[in-house]
């Protein structure tokens, strides 16, 4: 993150040019009560963008924030103790709507003692300190889907699309072992204003840095998003979730305390899965939580949002959803949502949202990746275009399985179809 602020100090922007972010953003504000009182603490969320969330203050009040072309979702709000509602966002008006929770019969098997303060302390250590054990500690190969969707304000700008191949080794060892393979790749026009004066003299800064050992950062897309994943740098000394900054991470100093609210739970395959809020604001506005496995301690969903200003209105978001294979968590999905430097203009509006979609595990024997067919780190996809083949992709289970929402398509295709930039954009 140092580069970053120095680069905005560097080019003189003052912060007030990240107030556009939500500019072009819909706003739903409510209340969600019983059938006496406020409920504290509801979780509030679109249910297919669950990154856009928040919870209902001592009031029961809460405010949400969503892109324009999510309108069409729906608002979930969840409570322990009470029946899940959903409702479609078109049925919501902007001023305060009031939501009603219903009281549940909790069965037997979901009573549980909700962990007090102390004891949600030592759940967060135990799960830092089992981390070697609950993930890989031997080779293991990810296959899945690369995705890079760019923004402006509520319109989306780029496509990048990969089949890939991770090889990768055990979480105590260094991420720079990690071998990544392009297997295909396709990418539409870049439909951004850049100004490329801005971005050659950007690229001079951080070659600079680079040169100076300085928080390099990989220029190679997927390797930057496999690199944001927190949970496999936990060996690093200033980790969140090592052991000796998992404190500093989820407790704060009394300078500048953190504080935790225990959002709820859900029972999966019988285990007890907790979600723990935390952040600057008591209580925590719910952007940033972890996910973890009472039974064997394990992280198995993480989420942190770094905000630049005092209005959070820019930020930038690490997301990292794990599933157990064979007795070991291995990543399912991971998203980066990451500024977009391309010209003066910058804010929150323009970002990078990548995405690794894994679906496929493999471990035992594996057919090892070559180092002359693994992705460097001081190179773009998307300056090394490979031949588009369109039969290949329509037939991609990776894609039936993770289709690219209506909306993006609708925004990239207004002035000609994904297919004709794919095409367009590959290897003759």
């Amino acid at each position: 993150m140092k580069y970053l602020f120095a680069i905005l100090f560097t080019f003189g922007v003052p912060l007030l040019l990240f107030s556009q972010n939500f500019s072009e953003q819909n706003k739903i504000s409510g209340i969600v009560r019983n059938d006496s009182s406020p409920v504290l603490n509801a979780y509030i969320f679109l249910k297919n963008y669950p990154d856009f969330n928040t919870l209902s203050d001592s009031e029961g009040r809460y405010t949400l924030l969503f892109p324009e072309n999510l309108r069409n979702d729906t608002l979930v709000i969840s409570h322990i103790g009470y029946e899940q509602i959903e409702v479609s966002l078109a049925n919501l008006n902007r001023s305060p709507n009031t939501q009603i929770l219903k009281e549940r019969t909790i069965g037997l098997e979901e009573i549980l003692v909700v962990p007090e303060d102390k004891a949600l302390k030592e759940m967060l250590q135990k799960a830092v300190l089992k981390i070697p054990e609950n993930y890989p500690s031997k080779r293991h190969q990810l296959n899945g889907l690369f995705r890079q969707v760019s923004t402006n304000y509520d319109e989306f700008t780029q496509l990048i699309e990969a089949k890939v191949k991770i090889e990768d080794v055990g979480y105590t060892k260094a991420i720079g072992s990690a071998k990544i393979k392009i297997e295909e790749l396709r990418k539409s026009d870049d439909l951004a204003e850049k100004d490329s004066t801005y971005i050659m003299f950007l690229r001079k800064f951080q070659n600079s840095q680079q040169a100076e050992n300085q928080n390099s950062v990989a220029e190679n897309q997927p390797i930057q998003l496999y690199e944001s994943n927190l949970i496999r740098k936990n060996y690093l000394e200033r980790s969140p979730l090592n052991i000796n900054g998992f404190m500093n991470e989820f407790f704060g100093i009394i300078e500048r305390p953190v504080y935790q609210e225990l959002m709820g739970f859900e029972l999966v395959d019988q285990d007890t899965i907790y979600q723990i809020a935390y952040g600057s604001t008591d209580p925590p506005i719910g952007t940033s939580y972890i996910k973890i496995n009472s039974r064997d301690f394990a992280i198995v969903e993480f989420q942190v949002t770094r905000y630049m200003d005092p209005e959070r209105e820019s930020y930038e978001q690490f997301f990292m959803k794990y599933k157990k294979v064979n007795q070991k968590y291995y990543p399912e999905k991971l998203i980066h949502k990451v500024i977009r430097f391309i010209n003066r203009n910058i804010g929150s509006h323009q970002m990078d949202i990548q995405t690794f979609y894994f679906d496929e595990v493999q471990t035992g024997k594996l057919k090892k990746i070559r180092n002359w067919e693994k992705e460097l780190r001081d190179s773009r996809i998307d300056l090394n275009p490979s031949v588009y083949d369109s039969v290949s992709w329509k037939n991609s289970q990776y894609l039936k399985n993770h289709p690219l929402d209506s909306a993006i398509i609708k925004s990239l295709e207004r002035f000609r179809s994904l297919d004709e930039q794919f095409g367009s954009n590959g290897k003759n």
